[in-house]
């Protein structure tokens, strides 16, 4: 009788546990890690298991809160940037050499000019960058080389073909800048699978894009699986220089060496960044409508329940910032004022950049977001006590409580998203590095439920056919007419 009371006990605990702490992973089909750990030490239930290794997840079991979708988005985050050898050090200072996801296709580069086919993934530089290379005399590696063209979060520079006010506020100048007088740089990267996804339908091509939406085909990116396919992940970086590679404040980031191109001078010189915000946009099949993480380092600015400064001082606030005045290219001046979140006056192709003053008006969540970060930071500087990482926070994850799932014909955006399915920690999700100046307005999906297919002349009609909350699909182009000629 003892022994069978026991082995209800255990039954009914293994059953238990089972119920309430999950892992990203089904065990014995991912890569082990070593270490692992429970995301959340603050609450038992509803726990997830966070495994160090670069298996980046699919999917969870199920999203049933928001801690859940917090702890989904830490395991992302190591698993994004875990170094690109498997066994190396995760985090380790002063270390510029490439994680996971700076391996991921750049957007300029997923999309050539004229719709043509891609490059094979891997490559990290665009043949027309390249040949700026050459004419430059620099030393470039196509599958190596780190370049930085944006200066806003979706902006690639009209040379090549783009739009360079994407970001918003629309129609004005929209850079960020560092308190080193240095302006951020932004990247936008596309993993395996969206690529993948792209070259198997053509969509590298707007034409081929129209082609699917009037055969019906709507535009849906592959989901990822609990155990199963990745899915598609786009991720949004920003990045600012590194003035004093000596300092040890830069023991604090991911350093990266890159090669930027500087849009006042036309040229490009290379540098050392430091990585301060990051976006992870990933689609699964418990969540079509996409999660969304976004993460920051640490010492990038105040707000309204910070008590102390960090040690090296804010990365875009100063408590001592007096009004600037800029003189101009071409004659004129501007004025660069103290007030917080207010786009700056001129352009890059006008004047150097100067300081902008920052601050985030959505404190973190202090229900889940905080407490996790703190769970995370200090797991992280338990198994890696050097590590870059236990310098770096989660803004806030949103994700659907109920499932919305893909249209079986195309339609007309914006997609009709149930906005009070979608939940976050905070009312307004905004990056201080990707949002600067819009934290009071919109939240992600607001703006990405508007997501189309790439634009083209000859089928207007089709234009506003649904992304797929995915603006970068848009940047696809089609064949000139000199192009078209060529082939």
């Amino acid at each position: 009788m003892k022994r069978s009371v026991t082995i209800f006990i255990i039954t009914g605990a293994v059953l238990f546990i089972t119920q309430h702490f999950i892992t990203a992973f089904k065990p014995g089909n991912a890569l082990r890690s070593m270490n692992t750990c429970n995301c959340n030490a603050n609450s038992p239930l509803y726990n997830i298991v966070i495994q160090f290794n670069n298996q980046v997840p699919g999917d969870l079991p199920a999203f049933n809160n928001q801690s859940q979708a917090n702890c989904f988005a830490w395991q992302e985050f190591i698993s994004l940037n875990w170094p690109v050898n498997p066994s190396g050090y995760f985090g380790a200072p002063g270390d510029t050499t490439p994680v996971s996801w700076e391996k991921y296709m750049p957007i300029e580069v997923l999309f050539p000019p004229d719709g043509a086919r891609p490059s094979s993934w891997g490559t990290l530089v665009s043949p027309k960058y390249a040949a700026r290379f050459k004419t430059q005399k620099l030393l470039m590696n196509p599958t190596k080389t780190k370049l930085l063209t944006f200066t806003t979060k979706f902006a690639l520079d009209t040379t090549f073909g783009m739009d360079p006010d994407q970001a918003a506020p629309f129609g004005k100048p929209n850079w960020l800048g560092a308190q080193n007088n240095t302006n951020v740089w932004y990247e936008i990267k596309l993993n395996k699978d969206y690529y993948d996804f792209v070259i198997r339908n053509g969509y590298y091509n707007a034409v081929t894009q129209h082609d699917s939406a009037k055969n019906g085909v709507p535009l849906n990116f592959p989901q990822g699986v609990y155990n199963g396919p990745v899915g598609a992940i786009e991720v949004k970086a920003a990045w600012m220089e590194v003035d004093s590679i000596q300092s040890p404040k830069w023991q604090r980031y991911k350093l990266s060496q890159a090669t930027v191109f500087d849009s006042a001078t036309g040229k490009l010189r290379e540098t050392t960044v430091a990585l301060v915000g990051l976006h992870i946009l990933h689609k699964t099949q418990n969540q079509p409508t996409w999660v969304w993480a976004t993460f920051e380092q640490v010492d990038n600015v105040p707000d309204a329940n910070s008590k102390t400064t960090p040690p090296y001082g804010y990365n875009f606030y100063s408590a001592n910032c007096t009004p600037r005045q800029v003189n101009l290219n071409g004659g004129g001046t501007a004025t660069v004022s103290c007030t917080t979140n207010i786009s700056p006056p001129y352009y890059l192709s006008q004047a150097a950049p100067v300081p902008i003053q920052v601050a985030r008006l959505n404190p973190i969540d202090p229900t889940d977001a905080v407490p996790i970060n703190d769970s995370m930071q200090s797991n992280i500087r338990k198994f890696y006590p050097k590590s870059v990482f236990q310098y770096y926070e989660l803004v806030d994850v949103i994700w659907s409580q109920t499932l919305q799932p893909d249209k079986t014909t195309p339609i007309q955006a914006p997609f009709p998203l149930n906005t009070s399915a979608m939940l976050s920690g905070a009312h307004i999700v905004a990056n201080t590095t990707l949002e600067s100046y819009v934290q009071t307005t919109n939240t992600c999906f607001s703006c990405h439920k508007y997501s189309t297919i790439a634009s083209y002349p000859a089928d207007s009609v089709n234009n506003n056919i649904f992304g797929d909350f995915s603006f970068a699909i848009s940047a696809a182009q089609y064949p000139s007419l000199k192009a078209k000629k060529k082939r």
